[in-house]
C-alpha cells in the first residue's frame, strides 16, 4: 500500500504473515475435535455396554429361572434385589415359584392319602369338585390278612403297624405295576380298583395278574419272615368285575373318591369266603374271552353270599399262563433285590 504525504508518494507499507501458523492452529483444532468425538463415542460404547449388562442380566436371570421352573425345580429363586420395574417382576416371579412349590408339596402330600391318579385328577379340576359319579366298567380287588384278630393279640401295636405298612407297601407296588389304584385301606384289608379313574381296556386281566403277584409276593416275604423268626402272614383275595359307580361319595364337607355297586359288594364277599392263600374270582371273569386264555383256574363251587340274590359260581385262580407267570417272578425278584440293596 503506498504512503502519501502532501500528495507525494513517500513510500509503501507491506504487511505479511506466515500461513503455516494458521494451518497449524486449524490442524490442532481438528485434532482436538476428533479426539473429543472419539472419546465421546468410546464413552458412549462403554456406558451402553454396562447399561445393557445391567438391563439384560436380570432378563437372563428370569430366563434361567423360567427354565428351572419348567424342569420342575420349584426351589429356584432370583436373589438379586432391585427397586425398579424389573425388580417388581423378579419379586412376582419368586412369589409365583413359592406358590408352585407349595402346590407341588400339597400334591405330593395329597397323593399319599389318596392315589396319585385321583390326586392328579382332583388337582386338575379344583373348580369342578362335587358329589356324584359316573357308571363305569371296572374291576375291584379285596385282599386282607387271614386271622388278623388273633395275630393282633400276639403282637404289640407297633409290630402290627410295622407289619401292615410293610405288606401294604408291596401291595401298592403290585397295584402300580398292573395299573391299579389303591381305593382305601380298611384295617388289614386293601381295596384296589382297576379301570378307574383312568380307563384301562385290560382291567380284568390286570386285576387277576395283580392278585397272583400279591399272593406270590406274600409267599416270598413269608420265607424271609420265617428265616428271621417272625410270624408268617397269609392273605385271602377276592376279585370281581362289572358295572360300578365311580366318583366322589360322602358329603359336601368331606368326600372320598371311590367305587360302589353290586360288583364291588360281590368282590368283598368273595374275599371273605376265600381260604388262606386263595384268590377267589367269579366265572364271569374266568370265562371272559380276553382273560381265559391267559389264566389258570379251577371251579370251586356255586355259593350263596349274604346280600347277593342269586348263587354265585366261583373259581380259584391258581396262576397265569407261563409267559405271564414268569414275568411276575422277574418283577418280584427285582422288587426284593431293591429291598435288600436298600
Amino acid at each position: 500500500t503506498p504512503i502519501k504525504f502532501q500528495n507525494l508518494v513517500v513510500g509503501h507499507a507491506l504487511v505479511s504473515y506466515s500461513k503455516s501458523t494458521l494451518v497449524r492452529a486449524l490442524t490442532e483444532t481438528v485434532s482436538a475435535i476428533t479426539a473429543a468425538t472419539i472419546f465421546m463415542i468410546l464413552l458412549g460404547i462403554v456406558t451402553a455396554y454396562f447399561l445393557g449388562r445391567r438391563i439384560s442380566r436380570p432378563i437372563y436371570d428370569l430366563m434361567d429361572a423360567s427354565r428351572a421352573i419348567h424342569n420342575g425345580n420349584y426351589d429356584f429363586r432370583i436373589s438379586e434385589r432391585r427397586h425398579d420395574e424389573i425388580g417388581y417382576l423378579m419379586d412376582a416371579f419368586n412369589n409365583m415359584a413359592n406358590g408352585l412349590l407349595e402346590k407341588s408339596q400339597v400334591e405330593n402330600a395329597f397323593s399319599r392319602f389318596v392315589s396319585t391318579k385321583v390326586a392328579k385328577q382332583i388337582m386338575e379340576n379344583l373348580d369342578q369338585i362335587q358329589l356324584g359319579g359316573k357308571r363305569v366298567q371296572a374291576t375291584a380287588l379285596f385282599a386282607d390278612i387271614v386271622g388278623f384278630t388273633a395275630l393282633s393279640e400276639r403282637l404289640s401295636a407297633e409290630e402290627i403297624a410295622q407289619l401292615l405298612n410293610e405288606y401294604f407297601s408291596y401291595i401298592d407296588l403290585a397295584s402300580k405295576l398292573y395299573h391299579g389304584t389303591i381305593d382305601k385301606y380298611m384295617g388289614d384289608c386293601a381295596m384296589i380298583v382297576f379301570g378307574v379313574p383312568e380307563d384301562d381296556a385290560d382291567h380284568k386281566f390286570n386285576a387277576m395278574a395283580c392278585a397272583v403277584m400279591i399272593q406270590r409276593m406274600v409267599e416270598r416275604l413269608n420265607q424271609l419272615r420265617i428265616e428271621e423268626g417272625k410270624v408268617p402272614v397269609y392273605f385271602r383275595i377276592g376279585v370281581n368285575s362289572g358295572e360300578m359307580l365311580a366318583g366322589n361319595m360322602g358329603s359336601t364337607d368331606r368326600m372320598q373318591y371311590t367305587v360302589v355297586g353290586e360288583a364291588v359288594n360281590l368282590a368283598s364277599r368273595l374275599h371273605a369266603v376265600a381260604d388262606a392263600g386263595q384268590i377267589v374270582v367269579t366265572d364271569y371273569l374266568v370265562k371272559d374271552p380276553d382273560v381265559q386264555w391267559r389264566v389258570l383256574a379251577h371251579r370251586k363251587q356255586s355259593i350263596r353270599l349274604r346280600g347277593i340274590a342269586e348263587p354265585v359260581t366261583t373259581y380259584i385262580l391258581t396262576d397265569l399262563k407261563p409267559a405271564y407267570s414268569s414275568r411276575i417272578d422277574s418283577q418280584i425278584n427285582e422288587i426284593l433285590r431293591k429291598r435288600r440293596v436298600a
